[in-house]
């Protein structure tokens, strides 16, 4: 696990602070940070891949679907962690789904610690050809990929 690379994308910087120090304090210290969609995607185009790539819910969906369709098409992102609280009847992950990526989790900021550490241990899993859903509210279940 502590191999992974992770790419956050937030536009504010105390949130990117957060975040970058709860995945420290999971042992994992290879972060990028990013407050511009034109740079994720071209970095993930010069080869720059990212294991997990979190998003917050409050991005706007105008970035988020272009987002989605180059992530599908050229497949160098493993996972999408979710942060924040989704609109009413417009949940990104749900929109990241449809384009055939896979949600790791989606995490409400009061909870992040714990749920980031329960997807965390997921993702180890799916490196070794199983796959772990998690939800906050709920247990882990192991499924073969």
């Amino acid at each position: 696990m502590h191999n992974l690379h992770v790419l956050i994308h937030q536009t504010r910087p105390f949130h990117q602070i957060r975040l970058h120090q709860a995945f420290n304090a999971q042992g994992l210290y290879n972060v990028r940070l990013s407050d511009d969609v034109g740079e994720i995607i071209s970095d993930l185009a010069r080869g720059r891949p990212a294991d997990l790539l979190v998003l917050d819910h409050g991005m706007a969906r105008q970035e988020a679907l272009p987002l989605f369709a180059r992530l599908a098409s050229i497949a160098s992102t493993r996972a999408l962690l979710f942060v924040g609280q989704a609109q009413a009847g417009a949940s990104l992950a749900h929109e990241a789904r449809r384009h055939g990526l896979q949600v790791l989790v989606d995490v409400p900021w009061p909870r992040l610690a714990v749920a980031l550490g329960r997807a965390l241990d997921g993702l180890a899993l799916e490196r070794k050809g199983r796959w772990r859903n998690c939800h906050v509210d709920r247990a882990c279940s192991l499924e073969r990929a």
